[in-house]
């Protein structure tokens, strides 16, 4: 990949890898609190996925469609990119239907999904670690040099 001038990195892009950090903070606050027994805050998680959803989706839509077309990429990052992008697209839906299961769960009187389902939660928890991850890799390898000299 060419250099980067720190000028010519995109406001959406740091935007988006700064927003990321703060939207897993929160997912992993709602899920691992609500698992250890607490209410799962309802109102923040469902500001969470709705910001998630409207906001970084929108930016890694963007971002796909410029990486195909990219000749600075070899093959084997657009691999990558892609299967960045599908996970982080798979994880923010799946979090949105259990988020819609808990509020339900909540409203019949039972224990969230997150609750009744500890084991897949926390493996999803993982996985959404791996999936933000690998976005963050993807942000630093195309302009961590700018940013860190």
């Amino acid at each position: 990949m060419e250099a980067v001038e720190p000028a010519s990195i995109p406001f959406f892009s740091m935007f988006s890898a700064g927003s990321e950090v703060l939207v897993t903070l929160s997912v992993l606050y709602c899920i691992i609190s609500n698992l250890r027994g607490k209410p799962l805050p309802v109102i923040l998680m469902g500001c969470t996925i709705a910001f998630e959803i409207c906001v970084n989706v929108v930016y890694m839509t963007i971002r796909a469609s410029e990486a195909d077309k990219s000749v600075e990429l070899s093959t084997g990052m657009k691999i990558f990119f892609a299967l960045h992008g599908t996970l982080s697209l798979v994880m923010i839906l799946g979090l949105a239907v259990l988020y819609v299961l808990s509020v339900i769960d909540i409203k019949d009187g039972r224990e969230t999904w997150f609750r009744r389902h500890a084991t897949f939660s926390w493996f999803m928890l993982f996985v959404w670690m791996l999936s933000v991850g690998s976005g963050e890799v993807i942000f630093f390898m195309r302009y961590g040099g700018v940013l860190f000299g």
